[in-house]
């Protein structure tokens, strides 16, 4: 994550996390840690002080089975100017795994995916699967089979009307 900030202050930036996960900060540039990460309820604290204009963190999210596919953010807590500015996300997935339908749409390259958003989204979802194994329905199968449905339940009642 890179993060562009006015100003010199303290930013506060806070991730969900449920039990069984593992949240490992990785490198931090152009900031330094003001304290440790705090635990607070179900989500972390980590407090940067930049040194710059800019600055960077990298982490790795371990989730417990069942929220695998799920990928928390570090929030900045600040408040923004109400522009929209350009937000890169880039997820990679385990080894030997194929990307499922996401929130947001990423574009993959192997196991990379990537998007740009005008906005920074509290949450990721990027569902895969093994190699070889059967994707479960994802919302975009789920939405395609609900319009198809719709259509032929719609042409069957404009049938049955245009023959009375």
């Amino acid at each position: 994550m890179a993060l562009v900030i006015e100003g010199g202050s303290d930013v506060d930036h806070r991730i969900e996390m449920f039990e069984g996960s593992r949240i490992e900060l990785a490198a931090i540039r152009g900031a330094q840690r003001v304290d440790g990460v705090r635990v607070i309820g179900r989500s972390q604290s980590l407090v940067l002080r930049p040194d710059a204009e800019s600055y960077a963190f990298r982490y790795r999210v371990v989730q417990p089975p069942g929220r695998d596919h799920r990928c928390p953010i570090w929030l900045p807590a600040v408040p923004t100017d109400g522009r929209s500015k350009a937000v890169r996300l880039e997820v990679d997935l385990p080894a030997a795994t194929t990307p499922g339908a996401s929130m947001p749409a990423f574009t993959w390259t192997g196991a990379r995916g990537a998007a740009t958003l005008g906005h920074l989204p509290a949450v990721v979802l990027v569902p895969y699967t093994p190699e070889g194994d059967a994707r479960a329905w994802g919302i975009d199968a789920m939405m395609d089979a609900f319009a198809i449905a719709v259509f032929v339940g719609a042409t069957v009642v404009w049938t049955w009307r245009a023959r009375r």
